[in-house]
């Protein structure tokens, strides 16, 4: 938008006052106009609503006088103003509303009063230069769209105006974060309140920007038992971490349990993946720019202080703990999701590993992947394919193609003869790489007892982990560390017992169908112990089947 200053020469008006410099650098932007002006013109007459306009651009041109307001244009009665200080403009507001609500206006008739009008005015700070006698930034058209959500009676600014004002937290009430017809990113408003001038206000008539949750291609299969353990974790913590292998679905559920939570928290829910830099990542899912010379992380920090909001940080690996202790201990509304492979390690973290899902929803995964290939296969078809990996996502996808491209039965077959042989193979291997990846990345007394708990299909007690780790110390910590990478599930036959085990399709790849049958017919207590205390005294050897994926 560019806007010029009124032609002086002539035939201006004489009520007009004479053009000032235009400020530069980060000027404070000023729209008014009176609310449901045409109306008020219809119902006072021609005569009474002239006397109404010009008594309203008398009191305006008064005010901007004593504040150093820069009038740029006024069309019917609308003001467009320039500020250099964006304290000033504040005041400017504050006072023209005061002085109208002030003055005398035209009686309506016997029993009516006075009929006032009633101005809304946007105000907004930033970087603008002027050119050829007016303003060509869209800034601008942010302000005048910032005036057009304002209702009668009210000054709204954006959160920059406020900001550069340096206004006290008594002056200004936050509404939060608006899209903004035509304008990328994301616009924070804000109302100014003061003495004598009305506070409460409908919403304003713009969109509220409340997520940045990406649109789902397709409704994710409902995890409801993975729902109720983040509603539960969140309910007396404000950092959970949703860890498990790459490719388990633990961003499908997050994103999906986010969604459901929108109207928990009016500072908005937020999604974005960490990559290189926290802080960026933050400010594009917030719709904000880099300040210069300023950190990210410390901008984004300032938006998120007085907000009761959500982030979901996904892909956020251990490197980012400090930023984001940083960001909880700064901002005391804020909750955090932290999607990953491992927890974060934080105080006041609870950690919720990705479960397995139940039969009807893996089948329903696999039976949507069917789909994305054109098969008719239903969740019905596939729930027997889906039981025999447990419902394991990495291996459901793993078995996507095939059950697309042949059948259920088909790929059950192929499983069941070859089951290495089929998810090592399938996807490029990725199914094995996330395998090797997350082993990798795992300590070493954790490989140890994800081996021995590998060769256990029916899975271990606590007490039993302990008896075969009982001439290392540190078994414990190894089995956390492996629930919390989802290399080991917990199950729960009773109430006071838990058993774990680690899922089908990892023990394939790390002890092969072989051992696992010798493993079911063998004492527990006898040959597994025995090879898990040799291998505590020896170096385990990376040469065979069961150890393929931690070579």
């Amino acid at each position: 938008m560019a806007i010029r200053i009124a032609d002086r020469g002539n035939g201006a008006r004489p009520d007009q006052p004479r053009p000032a410099a235009l400020p530069a650098g980060d000027v404070t932007f000023m729209f008014t106009d009176i609310e449901g002006s045409t109306r008020l013109a219809s119902g006072l007459g021609a005569e009474r609503y002239r006397v109404v306009l010009h008594r309203h651009r008398a009191l305006v041109r008064e005010v901007l006088r004593a504040t150093g307001g820069t009038e740029i244009d006024t069309e019917g009665d609308s003001f467009f103003v320039a500020f250099h200080d964006a304290a000033a403009a504040c005041a400017a507001a504050v006072g023209i509303q005061t002085a109208l609500r002030a003055a005398d206006w035209p009686d309506q008739g016997p029993g009516a009063g006075p009929l006032r009008p009633r101005v809304r005015m946007g105000l907004h700070t930033g970087e603008a230069w002027p050119s050829a006698g007016g303003y060509a930034t869209p800034e601008v058209h942010r302000t005048a769209r910032i005036c057009s959500a304002a209702h009668g009676d009210q000054i709204l600014a954006s959160a920059a105006c406020a900001d550069a004002a340096g206004l006290p937290p008594a002056d200004v009430r936050r509404l939060g974060d608006f899209e903004l017809r035509g304008l990328p990113g994301a616009t924070e408003l804000v109302q100014l309140t003061a003495p004598g001038l009305p506070s409460a206000f409908p919403p304003p008539p713009v969109r509220p920007l409340t997520h940045h949750l990406p649109a789902d291609l397709k409704t994710p299969v409902p995890r409801p038992g993975e729902d109720r353990e983040l509603d539960r974790a969140f309910a007396s913590h404000r950092l959970v971490t949703l860890t498990g292998l790459t490719g388990c679905g633990k961003t499908t559920v997050a994103k999906a349990w986010a969604r459901r939570r929108l109207a928990f928290y009016e500072g908005g829910v937020w999604y974005c993946r960490a990559g290189d830099d926290l802080g960026g990542a933050l400010l594009n899912a917030l719709g904000r720019r880099p300040e210069a010379l300023r950190p990210a992380l410390d901008t984004a920090i300032d938006r998120l202080r007085g907000a009761h909001a959500l982030l979901v940080l996904d892909d956020l690996t251990r490197r980012f703990a400090p930023d984001v202790e940083r960001l909880l201990s700064e901002c005391p509304d804020l909750a955090v999701l932290a999607v990953g492979v491992r927890p974060l390690e934080l105080p006041g973290e609870a950690k919720r590993a990705l479960g397995l899902p139940s039969a009807d929803d893996g089948a329903a995964i696999l039976a949507g992947y069917c789909e994305e290939r054109g098969a008719p296969w239903t969740a019905a078809d596939c729930r027997r394919l889906a039981v025999a990996v447990e419902g394991f996502v990495p291996a459901l996808a793993a078995l996507a193609e095939v059950t697309a491209l042949a059948s259920p039965a088909a790929a059950l077959q192929r499983l069941t003869d070859d089951p290495v042989g089929v998810l090592d193979g399938a996807r490029g291997g990725r199914f094995k790489a996330a395998v090797d990846g997350a082993v990798a990345a795992i300590s070493g007394p954790a490989r140890a007892v994800v081996l021995e708990l590998a060769a256990r299909p029916r899975g271990a007690t606590v007490d039993e982990v302990l008896e075969l780790c009982r001439q290392r110390d540190g078994s414990l910590e190894a089995l956390v560390e492996l629930v919390d990478v989802a290399l080991v599930v917990i199950e729960r036959p009773s109430m006071d017992q838990a058993v774990y085990r680690v899922p089908a399709p990892l023990r394939w790849l790390l002890v092969g169908p072989d051992e696992q049958e010798a493993a079911e017919r063998e004492s527990p207590h006898a040959a597994v112990t025995a090879s898990f205390a040799e291998r505590l005294v020896h170096p385990v050897p990376f040469d065979g089947p069961r150890l393929r994926a931690v070579a």
